[in-house]
């Protein structure tokens, strides 16, 4: 017998679901609607030299971890999770990208956790909203991009921290927070901004939680009261902000270039003045506000927005002012939204990123508006007689978002199909071309690739388009030209911005090639390789080009050269290391022929 859909509906509101229900529900839809990305590739934006760069640092450390030399970025906990992943799996991508479905999931639980204490604590009440809310984040197509990118997995760590601080300070009802809480919340949010510096624009979102009313059937508590109760968890919060900063000053052993990158854009550079830089971020608030709503259409590369956001980022304004003024639970949420949403908002001025509107940028955001709209909702569902119609409500957006999310992940398992996909939403966007010819030559289409690469306007004013040279210029040398290939990434190097290595290294590679096909007559080619290859040790520190060197010197002769550059590769090369035995065999070969000569 066929029921009317009316009755489920009635079923499902009286539902009661167990907390250990809850949650092994939320497991198997985190595990089942990211199945597919444990069979996706490395994206070759970023994964790739991230997964080189691990796969050859046998001499690593944890205090190369948390104090590199130099550089934009320090994330000394996403460093710490590849490195375990080197050490543990060898970097095996099926598990690298079930690291990132794990995180995914841990944040989705902790969503629920979170959800279920302000249900039951605060709300004082049952309610199927803790699950609906940690469903709806767990199915948000915006989450798609962090957790199907192994290198996104920044987002995901920083939001398990800043996850943990948040349900640290609503785990008791006690007002002023618990000395001990104050300190364990800054702490996690310490730990949150060294998997992502981003994360330190939730501390003025945590600065002014004793500002806020918990309870619904409360007052709004006076300022001057909530200054004299919450003093301590304010002084707390901004020793946590100092202390990341100190952290990350005494980390870098040069200079900090992100500091001074964010110093210099954000007062408008040589091309673009403070209002521009003004007109971009209002903009970028807006588009973000609409993605939130309504996640689709769904790209990789997101270059240009419509200007039509500028008036909904105007709207991000009073409705900020709204929150305030009101003070209450779901107003705390939405302005904890607004708060870890302004990194992605200042990011098109920074030009530091591969594109500067990205969905990742909004892992975090969403959870605490999905938070905020829920508390709103549920609050008024309580008083709306007819019920059942936001049920349903609720149902079909997830099962819109369930959709938009699978076939997402669909999308994500090719590099191909990904920027296909790519492409045709932002045909302009020339570094998506460049990733959609290098998938093409991957997967053997190689006139597709030659005909992309050809057609690429590649001006010197775009961000990385180095890489977009380089790849003309190996694609030559797949057809034979490696003289017009070294001549091209010879060019190439008069203006190398921060790719010098990348390009000396496919010169070489060049090289290599080359000498494959020519034989014997290869003095020339090894002697015009040197002078690279020392470029490269001095550059990078590498002793594997010392061991490159002595080869080189070998074949061209040059024994004392050759005997300096294997027994520094011998000296300076990792104990696992591949060719540190050769390097000292071959080093050890050249001294006995010195005392041979002597002795005769």
């Amino acid at each position: 017998m066929l029921r009317h859909p009316a009755f489920f509906v009635k079923a499902l509101m009286k539902t009661h679901l167990s907390l250990r229900t809850s949650i092994l529900f939320l497991i198997f839809i985190v595990l089942g609607i990211n199945y597919p990305v444990l069979f996706a590739p490395l994206n070759s934006v970023d994964d790739i030299d991230m997964y080189g760069y691990f796969l050859n640092a046998d001499g690593l450390t944890l205090r190369d971890i948390f104090t590199p030399s130099g550089g934009q970025y320090y994330r000394p906990l996403l460093a710490l999770t590849f490195y375990l992943d080197q050490k543990l799996w060898g970097l095996e991508q099926s598990f690298m990208h079930l690291d990132n479905v794990l995180f995914h999931l841990v944040n989705v639980l902790l969503i629920f956790a979170i959800a279920h204490k302000l249900w039951t604590l605060y709300e004082g009440r049952d309610s199927l909203a803790p699950l609906a809310v940690a469903l709806l984040f767990a199915l948000h197509p915006l989450n798609v991009e962090s957790v199907a990118w192994v290198s996104g997995r920044t987002d995901l760590i920083a939001g398990i921290f800043i996850f943990l601080a948040v349900y640290l300070m609503f785990f008791v009802d006690k007002r002023p927070l618990p000395l001990g809480y104050s300190i364990a919340v800054a702490g996690s949010i310490l730990l949150a901004c060294l998997a992502k510096e981003t994360a330190v624009f939730f501390l003025p979102a945590a600065f002014i939680f004793p500002f806020f009313s918990l309870n619904k059937n409360s007052d709004t508590p006076k300022v001057a009261a909530s200054v004299r109760n919450g003093w301590l968890h304010c002084l707390v919060l901004l020793a946590s902000g100092i202390g990341y900063v100190l952290v990350r000053t005494g980390a870098f052993s040069t200079s900090d270039e992100g500091v001074a990158t964010i110093a210099a854009s954000l007062g408008g550079g040589e091309k673009v003045g403070l209002l521009e830089n003004g007109r971009l971020i209002v903009k970028a608030a807006g588009f973000y506000l609409k993605k939130l709503f309504l996640p689709f259409p769904l790209n990789f590369g997101i270059i240009h927005v419509s200007d039509f956001y500028i008036l909904l980022g105007f709207l991000l304004v009073p409705l900020c002012i709204w929150w305030l003024y009101r003070r209450d639970l779901p107003s705390y949420f939405f302005v904890c939204s607004v708060s870890v949403g302004i990194s992605a908002m200042m990011i098109p001025v920074l030009r530091m990123t591969w594109t500067p509107i990205a969905e990742r940028y909004m892992y975090l955001p969403s959870a605490f508006f999905l938070l905020a709209t829920t508390l709103l909702v549920d609050r008024r569902i309580a008083l709306y007689p007819r019920k059942n119609i936001v049920i349903v409500c609720v149902v079909a957006i997830c099962v819109v978002a369930a959709y938009g999310t699978a076939s997402r992940n669909l999308v994500w398992q090719d590099n191909l199909t990904l920027y296909q996909d790519t492409v045709r939403k932002s045909p302009d966007f020339i570094p998506a071309q460049n990733e959609l010819a290098n998938a093409l030559v991957g997967h053997g289409r190689l006139d597709e690739a030659r005909a992309i690469l050809n057609s690429m306007e590649l001006s010197d004013d775009l961000n990385n388009v180095q890489i977009g040279h380089v790849n003309r210029a190996m694609m030559l040398t797949e057809q034979g030209d490696f003289e017009g290939a070294r001549r091209f990434l010879k060019k190439v190097l008069e203006k190398p911005g921060r790719h010098k290595v990348m390009i000396l290294g496919k010169l070489i590679k060049v090289y290599d090639k080359e000498l494959m096909v020519v034989g014997k007559d290869s003095g020339k080619l090894l002697s015009d390789m040197a002078p690279l290859l020392e470029q490269l040790r001095t550059l990078t520190g590498d002793p594997f080009y010392s061991y490159r060197l002595g080869l080189v010197y070998l074949q061209l002769h040059d024994n004392a050269k050759a005997r300096s550059a294997f027994l520094d590769a011998a000296k300076r090369a990792p104990v696992n290391a591949h060719y540190r035995d050769a390097a000292r065999r071959l080093a050890e070969k050249f001294d006995d022929c010195v005392q041979n000569e002597e002795t005769w």
